[in-house]
C-alpha cells in the first residue's frame, strides 16, 4: 500500500526568516535591518513584530493565511472577526534524499532566493557558509554551531519525525529544514480567544 504524500497545503504561509530572533534583536524579519518605530507592529503569538519599512510589513502580511471567521474550535459557534489572532508554528522536517526535499519545497513554495553569509545575527561576527538554518528555503547564517543552536531553539519548532514526508523512508538529518506557517485564528468570544492564547503562547 502506497503512503500518501504528507505535504503541507500550499495555502499555508511561507516565512522568510526567523521571527523569534528578529523580535529579540529588534530587527525586521524580512530585511534583517533595525526596526522603525514609526512603522506599526503586527501581533504574532502574543508578541509584536516590527519592521524597517512599510514595504517589508506588506511583504510579511501577504504571507499570513486568513481564511476568515468560521466556527469557534471550542464551542462550535460562529466565530467573530474581531477575535482574530495570528498563530505561528514551526516544524523540523528531514528527507530521505534531495529529490524529496525538492518536491516538498516546490509544493510548499519555499523561497528560491540565494543568500550568502554576512554577519551572524546572534554574535555580530562574520558568519560561515556551513553554519546555517533554512527556514522555508531562506537561509540564515551563523558564526558557529552554538549560535545556530540558539537560533533554532528560539524557533520553538516541533521535533522532526525522523521520516521523509514524501517517501515515508528514514530521513537523512543533513537534509533538515524548518517549515514555518502563520495563520489567523478566530473565536466566538474573547474568553475562547484567551483560552487559546494561554494554551499556545508563552
Amino acid at each position: 500500500m502506497k503512503k500518501k504524500l504528507a505535504i503541507i497545503p500550499v495555502a499555508l504561509l511561507l516565512i522568510y526568516g526567523s521571527v523569534a530572533m528578529a523580535e529579540k534583536a529588534g530587527k525586521c524579519p524580512i530585511s534583517g535591518k533595525a526596526t522603525n518605530p514609526k512603522v506599526s507592529t503586527i501581533d504574532v503569538n502574543g508578541k509584536g513584530v516590527g519592521f524597517c519599512c512599510n514595504n517589508c510589513k506588506k511583504s510579511y502580511t501577504a504571507t499570513i493565511v486568513n481564511k476568515g471567521p468560521g466556527k469557534c474550535q471550542y464551542t462550535g459557534k460562529a466565530a467573530k472577526k474581531s477575535t482574530g489572532l495570528i498563530h505561528e508554528t514551526s516544524q523540523l522536517v528531514s528527507f530521505c534524499c534531495n529529490n524529496c526535499a525538492g518536491k516538498y519545497a516546490k509544493a510548499n513554495k519555499f523561497s528560491k532566493k540565494a543568500s550568502k553569509p554576512g554577519k551572524c545575527p546572534i554574535s555580530g561576527k562574520a558568519a560561515k557558509a556551513d553554519q546555517f538554518v533554512s527556514v522555508n528555503g531562506a537561509k540564515t547564517f551563523f558564526c558557529c554551531g552554538n549560535c545556530k543552536k540558539k537560533h533554532t531553539a528560539a524557533l520553538a519548532a516541533e521535533a522532526d519525525s525522523g521520516k521523509c514526508p514524501i517517501s515515508g523512508k528514514a530521513a537523512n538529518p543533513a537534509t533538515q529544514v524548518v517549515h514555518t506557517t502563520r495563520e489567523v485564528k478566530y473565536f466566538c468570544c474573547n474568553n475562547c480567544k484567551g483560552k487559546y492564547a494561554k494554551a499556545n503562547f508563552k
